[in-house]
This record gives structure tokens, C-alpha cells and sequence, in this order.
């Protein structure tokens, strides 16, 4: 009995062990393999319209007949404007005054609406984030940053936090960036403790289901408008700034996020790491100056502005064919600018149509200093919008990439005015000729590529 008891310890563990080992391929095979992180239906559909919406955006792409429309349109609402004045209004038709005054582009009326209304001491006042947006929109376009600069300060203490002060704000910092950099990083101080608080607060669910309304951001907008202080810090040479900057926005995030957060956050941080850093090594597969060899990209000893973007798209193809000399001086400082391309449909070799066509893009930009590259390079940068700039200094550091409004192209504008403050930020220690005429900085356009009908939200 001894022995057979012994036998039946001996046999059971040996049967259970061979049945574990013949599971184990069938428990393999039933394990799924790790998911990759991938947008929800609603984000992927916002993801895929942004080519649409960008060109839909831009006015230069509207049809002649739209645009026909859109000067009589600005024609009647700058008349209707005239006929009106600010002293005979008060309380919410005082923002509908701005709105119209806006639409004619009347910017001093706009200015005198918002500000009454600002001012008002008999008024609740529930439109008033409209109207410091509209205030400062206006003052943008007349080129008075002090004035806007001082409304945005307002603005971020006297209303809500919300996607329409947000976007606000974003203006007038890309409006200074260049030109006004000590303005911009105090005005991204001064707004940085409101989106930490954001971000935190929108990690609980209920503030989650308030991003659907519209008026509040998502964490990852705020994540990456928390980041462009960090790159005016690095702008400004503040490096140390810039890195507590960055700890103190990642120690903001909550520890498990959405996909619809999480990817556009390593899409920022990738755009940020690049800061700072020498570019990436690119690969070239043809230049559209087809008598000239290959550039050597980044230029030596100089500055050197890429401006990417696909065959796509219609206003970045415009922009190329006023590409400038591909050397030239901003403010002593020597400079080479190229554009980018990436071919995303096989290229025609003679042109299709009178209209646009992605296929004929690089017969468009021929003799332009349009480099042709894969498509990889620009998810290298990860790109997040056209046409997208990047500047390296000097000695081949890259100081900035981020979108940019095709207007930027314009003499003395904002690529001018980058280029200006990079070199001086950064110069290269040598004394240096200047080889071709200069191009000189001056106050930078409003960087709304919206049309006037939407300058009010």
C-alpha cells in the first residue's frame, strides 16, 4: 500500500508537469501581441482633415469668385462700421460692433469697442474674454505689441483659461517671438503657472468630458503650449530656465494618459528635443536648381532656414516660387534659406492643368532652392503643420522649428526677423563679408491665417 501510495506521488506530479508543457504553445499562441498606441475615431478624423482645413484657411486659396465675394463682403462691413459709433453703444453690442468693425478691418474702432466694453463699470461682462481677444487681435494689426502685450497680461487675470484665451495668447507670443523676445518669455511665465494648474486639474474624468465643449484644451495642448516656453527660454539663451521648465510641466502629467494625449506629447517633445541640437542628418534625393549640385545643408559658418513641406500642399508651393536668392544678409548676418520637399504622388513631367496639382509641385518650384526629400525626413521633425520652419545658427544648431504662416516668406518678415535674432543671440566669431544685399527686420505681421470673418471666435 506503502509502495503504491509512493507510486501515485511519484506519477501525478510527472502528468501534471507534461500537461503544463503541452499548454504552454496553445497559452502562447492565445496571448496578444502589444497594441501600439493609436488615436480614437474622433481624434484620427480631426488628424485627417487638418490638410483640408489648413488649405481651407488660407485665402489665397479660395476661388476667384470666394474671394470676389470676400472683398465685397469687408467692403460692406468696413461701410456699416463707419456709420456706427462705440460712444452710442454699450454692453454686448459693443462686441458685435468689434465683430463687424473687424470683418470691414477697421482695427481703430475695434480697439475703441472692446476697450468701452473692457471699461465698463455698470456691466456683468459675460463676453469679455471676446473682447480682450478681439482688443488684442486688433492691436496686433496695427502693429502697437505694447498695447497688445499689456491686454494679454490682463487678459490672463481677469477670465477663464480656455481654448479662446489660449489662442489669445499663442498670437501675441508668435507675434514677439522674434522681434520682442524678453516680451514673449515674460508673457509665457506669466501664463505657465494657469496651464500647469490645467493640466492637473484635467486629469480627473469630469475635466476630461469638458474638453468636448470646446472652450476647455485638451492635456496635450496645454502640455504643448506649456513647451513653448521652454523653446522662448532656449530662444532668450536661458537654458537652465528652459530645463526646470520642462521637469516641472512633465511632473504636471498624470501618470497613465489617453492615446489621444499621449501621441501628441511625444510628437511634442519630439519637435522640443530638437532644440538645442545640431539637425538631423537629411537625406536629398534631387535639387529643382537641376545646373546646381547639392547644397551642403547645414551651411558653414552661416545661418541656414529649411522650410518643409509636401506637394500637397497649395499655399506652401505658392510660398516656394518667391523663394529669395538662396544666400543673402539679414542685419550682417549671412544667411542661406532652402525649401523642402516631399513628393508624396509621382511628379508630372510636363504640367496637367491650369489648376493645382499636387504631381506638377515640382515643376512649379524649378529653378527655386527646393530640395526634394522622402517623407521620413519629416516625420523626423514631427511635423505638425505647413509650411514648417526649422533654423539652424551658425554653427549648425538648430533654434527653431515650428509652423509658420506661408506670409512669413515676405521681405523683413518673420523669417527675417528670426534670422535676425538667432544671429544675434548666436553669432559666429569671425568677422564676416557680407555677400549679397541685405534684408532688413522690421515689426512682424499678424500671424491669424484665419479670414477677417472669424476674428472674434
Amino acid at each position: 500500500m506503502l509502495s503504491a501510495a509512493r507510486s501515485r506521488l511519484v506519477k501525478l506530479p510527472l502528468v501534471s508537469v507534461c500537461s503544463t508543457l503541452l499548454c504552454i504553445p496553445s497559452v502562447l499562441a492565445q496571448t496578444p501581441a502589444p497594441t501600439q498606441p493609436e488615436l480614437s475615431p474622433k481624434a484620427a478624423y480631426t488628424d485627417a482633415m487638418q490638410p483640408l482645413e489648413s488649405t481651407r484657411a488660407q485665402v489665397a486659396n479660395w476661388s476667384d469668385a470666394e474671394i470676389a465675394a470676400l472683398k465685397v463682403t469687408i467692403g460692406r462691413a468696413a461701410e456699416q462700421c463707419q456709420a456706427r459709433h462705440p460712444e452710442d453703444f454699450d454692453g454686448d453690442p459693443l462686441i458685435d460692433l468689434a465683430k463687424l468693425c473687424a470683418l470691414g478691418q477697421a482695427w481703430p474702432a475695434v480697439v475703441q469697442s472692446t476697450t468701452r466694453y473692457i471699461n465698463a463699470k455698470d456691466n456683468s461682462k459675460p463676453r469679455l474674454g471676446e473682447a480682450y481677444a478681439a482688443q488684442i487681435d486688433a492691436e496686433l494689426h496695427l502693429k502697437d505689441h505694447a498695447s497688445a502685450l499689456a491686454g494679454a497680461q490682463a487678459m490672463l487675470s481677469a477670465v477663464r483659461y480656455d481654448a479662446l484665451t489660449a489662442e489669445t495668447i499663442d498670437e501675441v507670443l508668435a507675434y514677439m517671438q522674434f522681434a520682442y523676445t524678453a516680451d514673449a518669455v515674460s508673457l509665457a511665465e506669466l501664463r505657465e503657472p494657469l496651464l500647469l494648474a490645467n493640466i492637473k486639474s484635467a486629469a480627473t474624468s469630469s475635466a476630461q468630458s469638458a474638453v468636448n465643449d470646446g472652450a476647455s484644451q485638451a492635456i496635450h495642448e496645454l502640455y504643448d503650449d506649456g513647451l513653448a516656453l521652454a523653446a522662448l527660454q532656449q530662444l532668450a539663451g536661458e537654458m537652465e530656465d528652459a530645463r526646470a521648465t520642462v521637469s516641472q510641466l512633465d511632473a504636471a502629467l498624470p501618470a497613465a494618459l489617453n492615446s489621444d494625449d499621449l501621441l501628441p506629447i511625444t510628437a511634442s517633445r519630439r519637435r522640443y528635443a530638437l532644440l538645442g541640437h545640431p539637425l538631423p542628418q537629411l537625406r536629398l534625393t534631387g535639387y529643382l536648381r537641376h545646373a546646381d549640385p547639392l547644397p551642403e545643408i547645414p551651411a558653414t559658418n552661416a545661418i541656414t532656414a529649411l522650410l518643409l513641406f509636401p506637394d500637397w500642399c497649395a499655399q506652401c508651393v505658392r510660398m516656394g516660387k518667391s523663394f529669395p536668392e538662396t544666400v543673402f544678409t539679414v542685419a550682417g548676418h549671412e544667411a542661406y534659406l532652402y525649401g523642402m520637399l516631399d513628393e508624396t504622388v509621382q511628379p508630372n513631367r510636363t504640367l496637367s492643368s491650369d489648376g493645382f496639382n499636387p504631381a506638377d509641385s515640382s515643376l512649379l518650384l524649378q529653378q527655386t532652392p527646393t530640395l526634394v526629400i522622402p517623407g521620413a525626413d519629416l516625420d523626423r521633425f514631427a511635423v505638425n503643420g505647413f509650411p514648417f520652419l526649422v533654423i539652424t545658427d551658425a554653427h549648425g544648431i538648430v533654434r527653431v522649428a515650428q509652423p509658420i504662416d506661408p506670409n512669413a516668406i515676405q521681405p523683413g518678415n518673420t523669417i527675417d526677423t528670426a534670422i535676425a535674432c538667432i544671429g544675434d543671440h548666436w553669432p559666429l566669431r569671425r568677422s564676416s563679408v557680407q555677400k549679397t544685399a541685405s534684408r532688413t527686420p522690421h515689426a512682424p505681421a499678424t500671424s491669424r491665417t484665419h479670414p477677417p470673418t472669424n476674428s472674434l471666435h
